[in-house]
C-alpha cells in the first residue's frame, strides 16, 4: 500500500520561481480548478516523478505541458517567460509508514533518466531530509537491477512482481507501467476502455489478465506460473534426455544397437531401467555381456594353449584358412542382402513420409473448405447439387451410370484423414525403427567381415613363416580379441554411465510430472472465486448508485478469464447469453462502469488480501457530459474510502460549491482560482 502525501512542482524562469505545493491525505482528495489551469499537469507529475510515463504510451517524451518545459505565465493576460529549469518532487508513504521523497528533473537540470530519493523528511515542513540515494529509469535493468528505480519502488510498495511470458518467447517481470493503468486514469486515453488501456509495447501476453490476477492476488496466476515453470522444466528434461539418448545411440551404432531406452522419459525407466547393448554375431543379436564373456573365455583358452611351430600347425592353419574364406564369402553375401533390404526399407520410409505429407495437405485443404462452408461460402458445392458449376444447368440426366454410394462429407473426411495420419505416423515410426535395425545389422556384419579378413591375412602370413618358427596365429588372435574386449568394454562403461544419467533424468521427469498432476485442474481456487464474486457484487452495487441504464446492474458480471465486465442477457429461446460490452452501452454508461470497476477494485483491497496499492487517481471523471448527479454520487462514494485509510485523488473542473455539498467534510479539497503554477514569494517579498 502507498499514499501520496505531498506533490511539489517547480518551474524556474530568469526572474522568479513558479510552483505549486499540493498536500494530500488519506481518503478522498479533490483538486478543483477551471479547465486548462493545470489539474492534469499535477496528476501527470505524479506519474512522471515515479518514472511511469510509459504507462501512457511508448514514447519517452516528458508527459507534462509547456508550462513545465518551455514557457509559463501567471495569468492569461500576462506575457510568457521562458522556463530555464523545472522539476517535480513527490512524497509517498508505504504500508509500514516509511516515507520516501522522490525528485526528478524535467529541463535545465540533471538527466531525466536520473531519479533522486531521500528516505526521510517532509515536503510540507521543508525539514531536513534523510539519506540520499540515486537511481535510473528508462534504461535496461530499471525494473530488475539494484540501482534501477522501479526495482527499489517495487520493494518500497511491498510487491514481488511475477515473471510473465512475452510475445517474443522470452519472459520478464510484470512491469510497473503495465499495472499503472489500473491505478491511474488519465484524461486523454484513460477513459477509452473499462480496463486500462494497457501498454502493448511491453509485449506481455494476456496483459489484462496478468495485471488483474496480480492486483487481485489470485491463486490462479500463481498456479499458471507453476504450471508454466513445470512445463519448461519438463521440456528441458526431455531435451536433455533426447540429446543423451542420441549420443549413446550414435556410440552404440558403431558396433551394434541399443535397446530398452524409450524415446521419452518414463516412470518405468526411472524405477526399473532395462537398457541393453547388443552385438550382431552369427546372424543373431546377442547381449554385449554374453559376447564379451565368450571372447574372454576364448582368450583364456588361447593363453594356456601350447604354441606350435609353423610346420606342426600347418594342417590346422590351412583348415582355418579355408573356413575364413568361406566365412568371408558368407558375410559378403549377408552384407549384400542386408544392403538391399536397407535400400528397400529406405524406399518404404520415404513412401510413408510422402504419403504423410500428402495427407497433411489434404487435411489442411479439407479444414479450409469446412471453414469456408461454415462462413457461408457456396463455392465448391455446385457439383454435389447436380448443377453445372459453369452454366448452372441441371446435369441430373448424364450418360454415366448412377453411382449408388454417397461420398463422405467434409467432417467425415477430416476425421478419416486424421485417422490415416495417425496410422501412417505409427507406420513411419516402425519403418524408421526397421531402417535403424538394418543399419545396425549391416554394421555388425561389416565388423565381423573385417575381423575375418584380418584373420585371413594373419593365417596367410603364418603359413609363410619358416617351418621351425613358432606360429604367430595364436598370439595375433589373442591381441585382436583383447583389443575387441577393451573397445567393447569402454563402450559398455560409457553406456552404464549414460544409463545412470538417463535414469536420473527419468526420475526428475517423474517428479515433475507428479508435481504437475498435483496442481488443481481448475486454476481459479475457492478463495479466488470468493474475491471475484465480492468484486462483481461491488461493481453491481455502485452501478445502481450511478444510474447505469444500458443494462440492469445485476446483468453485469465479470469474466472468469480476463475479469472484464460482460453483460448477461436472455436470448429468444430463453437461454442465458454472455456478451462483451462494446457498443451495447452508451458512452456515459461506459464511464459509469469504469468508475464502478476501479472503486470496486479499491474497495475489495480493504476487505480481502490483494496487491492493490490502496490509491486510485481519476483525471476529470466527468467525461462524456455525464450527469452531474452521477458524478457527485461517485465523489460521495469515493469519500467513504477515507474510513479504510485508502486514497482517491480526483481532479475536476466542476463548480466548487456542488462538490462541497456532495462530499461534505469527508474529503480534502484543494481548490485553485486560476493557474495552479503561480510565482512563489521571494525572500524580499517575505521581508516586506
Amino acid at each position: 500500500m502507498i499514499h501520496v502525501r505531498h506533490l511539489r512542482l517547480r518551474s524556474i524562469t530568469a526572474t522568479r520561481i513558479y510552483g505549486a505545493d499540493i498536500p494530500l491525505k488519506a481518503g478522498l482528495n479533490i483538486i478543483q480548478a477551471n479547465n486548462t489551469s493545470g489539474k492534469s499537469t499535477s496528476l501527470q507529475a505524479i506519474i512522471y516523478a515515479l518514472g511511469l510515463e510509459r504507462s501512457l504510451g511508448p514514447q519517452l517524451t516528458v508527459p507534462l505541458p509547456y508550462a513545465m518545459r518551455e514557457r509559463i505565465h501567471p495569468t492569461e493576460d500576462a506575457p510568457y517567460e521562458h522556463v530555464l529549469q523545472s522539476y517535480v518532487e513527490i512524497e509517498i508513504e508505504n504500508g509500514k509508514k516509511q516515507s520516501l521523497i522522490v525528485r526528478r528533473d524535467i529541463v535545465g537540470g540533471k538527466d531525466t533518466k536520473l531519479v533522486q530519493t531521500w528516505n526521510q523528511g517532509s515536503l510540507a515542513q521543508n525539514g531536513k531530509r534523510g539519506e540520499q540515494r540515486d537511481f535510473f529509469v528508462h534504461d535496461g535493468g530499471a525494473a530488475q537491477r539494484e540501482d534501477g528505480f522501479h526495482t527499489y519502488l517495487t520493494t518500497f510498495i511491498g510487491w514481488e512482481l511475477p515473471v510473465v511470458p512475452k510475445f517474443d518467447g522470452t519472459e520478464g517481470p510484470l512491469y510497473l507501467e503495465a499495472i499503472t493503468p489500473m491505478l491511474f486514469v488519465e484524461q486523454k486515453r484513460g477513459w477509452s476502455a473499462i480496463q486500462g488501456p494497457f501498454p502493448t509495447f511491453l509485449k506481455i501476453q494476456d496483459v489484462a489478465r496478468r495485471v488483474m490476477e496480480f492486483l487481485l492476488d489470485l491463486d490462479a496466476g500463481k498456479i499458471r506460473r507453476q504450471r508454466t515453470e513445470l512445463r519448461n522444466a519438463l521440456a528441458s528434461v526431455s531435451q536433455r534426455w533426447a540429446d543423451r539418448r542420441q549420443l549413446l545411440e550414435d556410440q552404440a551404432q558403431r558396433v551394434g544397437r541399443l535397446r530398452g531406452i524409450p524415446m521419452q522419459p518414463s516412470a518405468e525407466f526411472a524405477l526399473a531401467p532395462d537398457m541393453k547393448l547388443e552385438l550382431f554375431r552369427d546372424e543373431e543379436w546377442l547381449p554385449i555381456d554374453e559376447v564379451v564373456s565368450e571372447t574372454k573365455a576364448r582368450i583364456s583358452e588361447l593363453e594356456v594353449a601350447q604354441i606350435e611351430t609353423t610346420e606342426d600347425a600347418a594342417p590346422e592353419l590351412l583348415k582355418r584358412l579355408e573356413t575364413a574364406r568361406r566365412a568371408i564369402d558368407d558375410l559378403s553375401a549377408q552384407a549384400e542382402v542386408v544392403r538391399s533390404e536397407l535400400g528397400a526399407e529406405h524406399q518404404e520410409q520415404q513412401a510413408i513420409r510422402a504419403r504423410l505429407d500428402s495427407l497433411n495437405a489434404d487435411l489442411r485443404r479439407n479444414q479450409d473448405a469446412l471453414k469456408l462452408r461454415r462462413l457461408g461460402s457456396d463455392l465448391g458445392q455446385a457439383a454435389g447439387e447436380h448443377v453445372c458449376p459453369t452454366c448452372h444447368q441441371d446435369v441430373g440426366n448424364e450418360l454415366l451410370p448412377a453411382v449408388e454410394n454417397v461420398g463422405m462429407g467434409l467432417e467425415e473426411n477430416i476425421t478419416f484423414v486424421k485417422s490415416q495420419i495417425d496410422l501412417y505416423g505409427t507406420a513411419l515410426q516402425s519403418a524408421s525403427q526397421r531402417v535403424q535395425d538394418c543399419q545396425a545389422r549391416y554394421r555388425g556384419i561389416e565388423e565381423a567381415l573385417q575381423e575375418r579378413q584380418a584373420e585371413l591375412r594373419s593365417l596367410r602370413q603364418a603359413l609363410l613363416q619358416p617351418s621351425s618358427a613358432p606360429s604367430r596365429v595364436v598370439i595375433e588372435e589373442i591381441v585382436r580379441s583383447q583389443a575387441f574386449v577393451e573397445r567393447i568394454g569402454s563402450l559398455d562403461e560409457a553406456a552404464s554411465i549414460a544409463g545412470a544419467e538417463l535414469q536420473r533424468l527419468a526420475k526428475e521427469w517423474s517428479e515433475l510430472q507428479d508435481a504437475m498432476k498435483r496442481l488443481p485442474a481448475d486454476e481459479l481456487t475457492w478463495a479466488d472465486r470468493e474475491k471475484i464474486d465480492a468484486f462483481q457484487a461491488s461493481v453491481q452495487s455502485q452501478l445502481e448508485n450511478y444510474g447505469f441504464k444500458s443494462f440492469q446492474p445485476t446483468e453485469i458480471i465479470l469474466s472468469r478469464d480476463n475479469f472484464r465486465p460482460l453483460a448477461v442477457t436472455r436470448g429468444k429461446d430463453g437461454a442465458l447469453i454472455e456478451q462483451e460490452i462494446g457498443y451495447e452501452v452508451s458512452a456515459s454508461d461506459a464511464i459509469r462502469l469504469k468508475w464502478a470497476y476501479y472503486l470496486a477494485l479499491l474497495r475489495l483491497a480493504a476487505v480481502k488480501s490483494t496487491n492493490h496499492t490502496g490509491v486510485v487517481i481519476f483525471d476529470e471523471p466527468g467525461q462524456q457530459e455525464i450527469d452531474a448527479q452521477a458524478l457527485y454520487a461517485l465523489l460521495a462514494n469515493a469519500a467513504e474510502q477515507g474510513a479504510t485509510s485508502q486514497q482517491v485523488i480526483v481532479a475536476t473542473s466542476e463548480p466548487l460549491d456542488p462538490v462541497r455539498s456532495a462530499v461534505g467534510s469527508k474529503a480534502h479539497i484543494v481548490s485553485f482560482p486560476g493557474f495552479i503554477l503561480q510565482p512563489l514569494p521571494t525572500v524580499e517579498d517575505l521581508l516586506g
